[in-house]
């Protein structure tokens, strides 16, 4: 099973038990950063703890990987949150 590490908290863990997070397929700058459920967006993504049996990622690691530029620093360019990521973390 591959393993990921989570941008906010920096757990490692296998990859079932973490959000993908990449950028939206939307040409528009700035780039916006989607949860990837079905793990098929091309290019990098990053990856948050996953909320208990939730397809959304922890509250804490969302906001430490927006307080540590954890996002923009692994997708390699200025981001924005996609609201999603803010109001489903749990």
């Amino acid at each position: 099973m591959p393993r990921r590490r989570c941008v906010g908290c920096g757990r490692i863990g296998p990859k079932l038990e973490l959000v993908r997070i990449a950028i939206a397929q939307d040409e528009s700058p700035p780039a916006r950063a989607v949860i990837d459920r079905p793990y098929t967006l091309p290019g990098r993504g990053a990856y948050l703890c996953r909320a208990d049996h939730a397809d959304r990622p922890r509250r804490d690691c969302a906001r430490l990987a927006e307080r540590n530029h954890g996002l923009r620093r692994t997708l390699r360019r200025a981001v924005t949150l996609d609201p999603e990521i803010v109001e489903s973390a749990q």
